[in-house]
């Protein structure tokens, strides 16, 4: 199955490192705003991969948004 991800592009360094040490690969496109992209894992489970994406999502809300 193909799992779609919508982040805001400033996660997108935290997202990956996560997805990468799980031993995901994505592919990502334009989001739905233009401060946003959408990854595409592909796996066989979502379960696994929810787990990867809630402890990204915890970090990136621990380490907020860079200051412009």
């Amino acid at each position: 199955m193909k799992v779609g991800i919508a982040i805001e592009k400033w996660k997108l360094p935290i997202f990956s490192r996560h997805l990468k040490q799980a031993g995901y690969s994505y592919d990502d496109d334009a989001g739905l705003t233009a401060d946003t992209i959408m990854l595409y894992v592909h796996t066989l489970d979502a379960e696994p991969l929810k787990a990867v994406v809630v402890a990204a999502s915890t970090e990136a809300a621990k380490t907020g948004a860079p200051k412009p």
